[in-house]
């Protein structure tokens, strides 16, 4: 059974961020700037067809069809990502500039989002994000 992740979300809490941040190659202040603001998503979920706008530190709109690769810019250059269900959550394979990562989008019961994400070096963050009525 796949999650349903439809509206609009808020973060409410950050774990090692600032840690996976430099596993991944961003830079001092561009880390000091993503850590600052408060990201808003607005998910629209239709079957297997995504979109995710994300606002904060800058406005960024992803389209996206479960089981298809498609190119993303993120904050370390280009990156391919494949995104599928694996037991009810998104999980995310991402190629980048410094090797295979991946992230995990999960509805838990507590009614948030948990955005796990891993650097290739093992390093892993949990973003929360609760929903923005």
């Amino acid at each position: 059974m796949t999650a349903d992740f439809n509206g609009k979300w808020k973060l409410v809490d950050s774990e090692n961020f600032d840690a996976y941040l430099q596993a991944v190659g961003v830079n001092f202040m561009i880390r000091q700037m993503a850590k600052a603001v408060t990201p808003r998503q607005e998910i629209q979920q239709n079957g297997d067809n995504f979109v995710i706008k994300s606002s904060g530190f800058q406005t960024k709109v992803t389209n996206f069809t479960i089981g298809e690769e498609f190119e993303d810019d993120s904050p370390i250059g280009k990156v391919k990502c494949t995104i599928t269900w694996k037991d009810g959550k998104l999980h995310t394979a991402i190629e980048g500039p410094r090797g295979p990562m991946w992230s995990e989008r999960e509805l838990r019961e507590d009614g948030r989002v948990y955005l796990t994400m891993a650097a290739p070096n093992g390093t892993k963050a949990t973003r929360i994000f609760a929903r923005d009525e």
